[in-house]
């Protein structure tokens, strides 16, 4: 029997060994300490689940037991290498409900082999090592005494209640907070870095999927929002929002791009605006004020969006979205339904009977679709709020044959090469890798052909009499990442930046109608505003300029008329920032741009905290009204 012990112990060990290697080398990977730094939480998981071996009879299942879950902590290791790599986002199990959006858009921009290569030689280390215990050390076993298997059932026993007492003493602090952590989604990042993977992974689990549904009435609190200097300015109004895709300020340009250009300099441009989150988050974000943390699944279940703009306005409003793509993409056409849209136009209904283009870089031409818009336009006199998620510029670049030939035919290259000849357009990637230069050329050109697009939705608006009283708003969804050309902007060699460098995640934003811009300037100087800004500043905007109210519990923004500070939350990061200062979790400062008060960094961290508060109360107001769809 002591032989027994003894080398199940050994297994045991090796378990445990193997499993702080893997997690301390997937940890330094995405940048954290070698260890969780509540390091008794992660012992006490990886030790329970290993202490299993204890009562498997056969050395052979032991080890059958301890590669399955080694195998899986070595998958999360390379899933996260690489979509930290590929985009600095940790892998969450709500990621699973994307699988089919994922697949699609796949690319071997995003592949990282390193971490491939590191997962093989930790998976031939471990066969190695286990192969050399069980010809060696472990002796071959016949079925154990009942006596024996009795004895380590009860030493089994004996070690998971020691752990589970000591897990659930309420005397331990980070103990009492790993147990109630309702936070752990909002603050992925961070609750990582704190847990360790399999502490981790299994509170996310916990919470998504078996954590009960609300039973207790939820009442939600109500803070009527109090209206800015231009509080219903435009009531009444169309609204136009465009969600601009890959959306960058360093492609407009006078020569290039002259109508986006103009408008910047008519309407108000906001120069410091940051945005990092995935297309669906930040489209969601321009419609609802807000992205919902956890347990989301318009798929499953029914949703209200009580302060949406969609809701708000569908009285007097015609509500319409438009995006060139399948409805089932990202759920779009169950979501948008709830979020109050009157009528949406997919694929299907822009482009009826031509197949949908695929992810090779051929997307269809926004001046097309701007096209079939413009019919819908046409149709109805009565106010509107449209909606328009762009495509065009999704990546990659200079790789789609029949568009760089539409480029070409269209004049786009010809006018980029005649202004770098004039020395009137540089490229952004000048003096780097020639290839990189010629994607940079086909991103300019996709932004272009945008800009042709807005000539004609403006045109036709005008030619209705409705350009005068239509405020437009512009936003770029997140940076151009692909080929990592947020990285290679920022640098002359082209290297990757950290991911706290908040430069990364600048984006294009300006709203635009010439009465606002002409009361603005009655009480400021420029029409470019210096505020660091985000999309959760549009909902409130839109809001307030038409005279709404809204519930401020369920805005994470403000207007970006309100002399409040903005820290904007991603999403898609689990972190917050400002464009001074960056933090995991809203308090601890790991990167300063510049040197900033105390009092700046005070307001940070209050803002942050709301922010938190504001995502839990949302998540719970969701969980609770929520209605199982049937399906």
């Amino acid at each position: 029997m002591k032989a027994y012990f003894k080398e199940k112990s050994i297994l045991i060990l090796v378990m445990i060994g193997f499993y702080f290697v893997i997690e301390s080398i997937a940890f330094l990977w995405i940048g954290f300490p070698l260890f969780a730094e509540d390091f008794l939480i992660d012992l006490i998981f990886i030790t329970l689940i290993a202490s299993v071996i204890l009562v498997i009879p056969s050395h052979f299942w032991s080890i059958i037991y301890m590669s399955i879950w080694l195998l899986f902590v070595n998958g999360l290791f390379v899933t996260n290498a690489n979509t930290f790599s590929g985009y600095f986002e940790l892998f969450s199990l709500e990621q699973f409900k994307l699988i089919g959006e994922a697949t699609d858009i796949l690319n071997l921009d995003y592949i990282n082999f390193m971490s491939f290569l590191v997962f093989f030689i930790l998976t031939i280390s471990y066969v190695i090592v286990v192969r050399r215990l069980y010809t060696r050390y472990l002796t071959p076993q016949e079925k154990p005494l009942f006596k024996h298997y009795l004895n380590a059932f009860s030493v089994f026993v004996l070690i998971g209640f020691s752990l589970l007492t000591v897990f659930s003493n309420q005397n331990l602090e980070y103990f009492e907070q790993f147990n109630e952590d309702e936070t752990l989604p909002t603050l992925r990042r961070e609750s990582m870095k704190n847990y360790g993977l399999l502490a981790y992974y299994f509170k996310e689990a916990d919470l998504l999927y078996f954590d009960e549904d609300e039973t207790d009435p939820f009442t939600l609190p109500v803070d009527v929002s109090e209206g800015s200097p231009y509080h219903g300015l435009l009531e009444g109004y169309n609204v136009f929002t465009i969600m601009i895709e890959s959306g960058e300020s360093y492609t407009i340009d006078p020569i290039l791009t002259p109508n986006l250009y103009q408008l910047t300099q008519d309407g108000l441009y906001f120069p410091n605006n940051y945005s990092e989150n995935k297309t669906n988050v930040s489209e969601i974000i321009g419609m609802l004020g807000h992205y919902p943390p956890q347990h989301f699944d318009p798929v499953e279940y029914s949703y209200d969006f009580p302060t949406s703009v969609a809701k708000t306005l569908n009285e007097t409003y015609h509500t319409v979205y438009f995006h060139d793509n399948y409805d089932v993409f990202y759920s779009r056409g169950d979501l948008l339904s709830m979020i109050g849209f009157e009528s949406l136009y997919f694929h299907e209904d822009l482009y009826p009977g031509v197949p949908r283009w695929e992810w090779d870089g051929n997307l269809t031409l926004d001046s097309m679709t701007a096209s079939r818009i413009i019919d819908v336009l046409n149709a109805n006199d009565e106010p509107f709020y449209y909606f328009w998620t762009t495509l065009l510029g999704h990546g990659p670049y200079n790789e789609g044959l029949t568009n760089i030939q539409s480029f070409e035919d269209l004049g786009y290259y010809d006018l980029i090469e005649e202004a770098e000849s004039n020395g009137t357009w540089v490229n952004p990637l000048q003096g780097q890798d020639q290839e990189d230069m010629d994607r940079m050329k086909y991103f300019q050109a996709t932004m272009m052909d945008l800009d042709v697009a807005v000539g004609m939705l403006m045109d036709a608006l005008e030619a209705k009499g409705q350009l005068d009283n239509t405020l437009f708003v512009f936003y770029g969804d997140h940076t151009a990442y692909y080929h990592k050309f947020n990285h290679k902007v920022l640098t002359d060699s082209g290297d990757s930046l950290p991911y706290y460098n908040m430069d990364l995640y600048t984006s294009y934003y300006m709203i635009y109608n010439q009465r606002l811009t002409h009361a603005y300037l009655q009480d400021h100087e420029s029409n470019h505003i210096d505020k660091f800004t985000s999309p959760y500043t549009i909902v409130p905007t839109i809001l307030d300029l038409l005279g709404e109210s809204y519930n401020q519990h369920l805005m994470i923004g403000d207007t970006v008329f309100s002399d409040l500070e903005h820290v904007f939350y991603s999403n898609k990061l689990t972190t917050f920032f400002t464009d001074q200062l960056f933090s995991d979790n809203g308090f601890d400062i790991i990167y300063q741009k510049h040197y900033v008060g105390d009092y700046y960094l005070e307001e940070f961290r209050y803002q942050s905290q709301i922010i938190i508060d504001k995502l839990q109360l949302i998540n719970e107001y969701y969980q609770s009204t929520r209605q199982a769809r049937e399906n």
